[in-house]
């Protein structure tokens, strides 16, 4: 007798068969959810690939870099975006450390002429109150201009000192906190705070004659671009992605131009940031955003000559007839200054945490995270030099003179160096 198939349906066969299906579908799901993560596992490792610091390479050393001298300014930085740049006057070069100390120092020898505390401009009442001890005491500089020394402090305030002696000129209260260095001439102090605002300060005084502002979105990059005095105009450039010119005496704007428009829908896609410090070439200003572009302005029309899509929070430096920048990968490019086109590129420095470039003779020079000083010929993009000098690294722009270099590194030591 034969018995029909259908009899595996009979009795407890249809639970078995359901409990096998489900066995085999659970295995399925367990199967993809594993591949999922192991998908997940390496994209992620494929990301901290291409987000580690690029190994430095050997290559044929055609200069030296001579350190002429150093000093100790003051304490490290707690926070990163506070990255304090030397300024130089004459034979003089003023340095400032994040805890709150202000040197004068002689740029031959390395003497310190004069040293002090901004914190002693405070009383004892004022500074519990105007300081935390877990936070920087100097946020913002150093500016020059009129004799004067500019900082700007975690307590809000501007503070003036006098070249000469290091005396306290004056100091004045701001709307916020400023990054960058306040600019002065004989006539306007001008500062940028955190909140978008530019302000025109009498020099004497500081008495406040002139304010501008934007509204600043939801999510910024903590930093604010150096402002320009460029004759009778003050040009900054705003988190909105927009660069803007004002008279100095009243701030009345004379020129407004977009960088870059905010793309994507997250805010974090929106960022068009200008933090780095613009550079002019005769009349022409150069300006880039972050996630935006490197553009020409013509100051006298407002005309933009050329705009090129690029992507950097540092600042801009020219020279050799380029516009050089450290692109937000850490690649150096060199840009001609005519239109934009791409001269050269050096991207082996790539997540090293750059500094923005500087011209330094006939190189272009910048450092990194590990403290190293890199120097590359304008002419190709070529290592040509580099040197080690701090340790904890190095992020605050350089101050070129010439052949002379100042870099102050991160653990608030500064070096006067040369190209030999």
């Amino acid at each position: 007798m034969i018995v029909p198939s259908t009899r595996i349906f009979s009795g407890h066969g249809p639970i078995v068969l359901m409990a096998t299906l489900c066995l085999v579908a659970g295995c399925a799901t367990d199967q993809e959810e594993l591949q999922e993560k192991r998908q997940k596992r390496l994209e992620e490792k494929e990301k901290r690939i291409a987000k580690r610091p690029a190994p430095l390479k050997h290559f044929i050393r055609e200069q030296e870099l001579g350190v002429r001298w150093e000093r100790q300014v003051g304490g490290p930085a707690r926070d990163d975006a506070v990255q304090l740049v030397p300024a130089l006057s004459g034979s003089r070069v003023f340095a400032a450390s994040a805890d709150g100390k202000i040197m004068s120092i002689s740029t031959g020898e390395g003497d310190v002429l004069w040293e002090v505390d901004v914190v002693s401009f405070y009383d004892e009442g004022e500074r519990e109150h105007a300081f935390s001890p877990r936070a920087d005491v100097i946020t913002g500089g150093v500016g020059l201009g009129a004799d004067i020394v500019l900082v700007g402090t975690s307590a809000g305030d501007m503070v003036a000192l006098n070249q000469s002696d290091g005396t306290l000129a004056w100091r004045t209260r701001m709307t916020s906190e400023i990054l960058a260095p306040p600019q002065a001439d004989n006539s306007i102090v001008v500062a940028h705070t955190i909140d978008g605002r530019v302000t025109g300060h009498d020099v004497v005084d500081g008495t406040r004659q002139w304010m501008y502002s934007v509204s600043v979105p939801s999510l910024t990059i903590r930093g604010t671009a150096t402002p320009m005095i460029f004759g009778e105009i003050v040009v900054a450039g705003f988190s909105n992605g927009r660069v803007v010119g004002l008279n100095k005496r009243t701030g009345v704007p004379m020129l407004d131009q977009r960088v870059a428009a905010a793309k994507g829908k997250s805010d974090l896609e929106k960022l068009i940031d200008i933090d780095g410090n613009m550079v002019t070439s005769g009349p022409v200003l150069f300006a880039v955003s972050f996630q935006g572009n490197v553009v020409a302005i013509n100051t006298q029309s407002g005309r933009i000559l050329w705009a090129r899509q690029a992507s950097s929070a540092l600042g801009l430096s020219t020279g050799f007839g380029n516009v050089y920048l450290v692109s937000e990968e850490d690649h150096l490019i060199a840009m001609n200054e005519q239109n934009g086109e791409n001269v050269w590129r050096n991207e082996s420095l790539k997540n090293r945490d750059l500094s923005p470039p500087v011209v330094v003779s006939s190189f272009v020079v910048v450092s990194d995270y590990k403290g190293f000083l890199h120097v590359i010929a304008q002419t190709d993009g070529r290592f040509v030099a580099r040197k080690r000098l701090d340790n904890k690294g190095m992020r605050a722009p350089i101050l070129a003179d010439g052949n002379r270099m100042y870099a102050l590194g991160n653990s608030g030591r500064l070096f006067a160096l040369e190209v030999l």
